[in-house]
């Protein structure tokens, strides 16, 4: 999703979008950045634009 330019990372697993916290820019691939969910306490990983 984006608002306003932009974009809005959601939970995959709880679709909390308020509680997303950047890990790490590059992950397991450079396409790739890491994220914590703070409210579900589990990690996951969004390609990059």
């Amino acid at each position: 999703m984006e608002e306003s330019g932009e974009r809005v990372v959601a939970c995959p697993w709880c679709d909390e979008p308020e509680e997303i916290e950047m890990v790490a820019e590059f992950g397991s691939h450079l396409m790739v950045s890491q994220y914590i969910c703070r409210s579900c306490r589990s990690p996951f990983e969004v390609i990059r634009r």
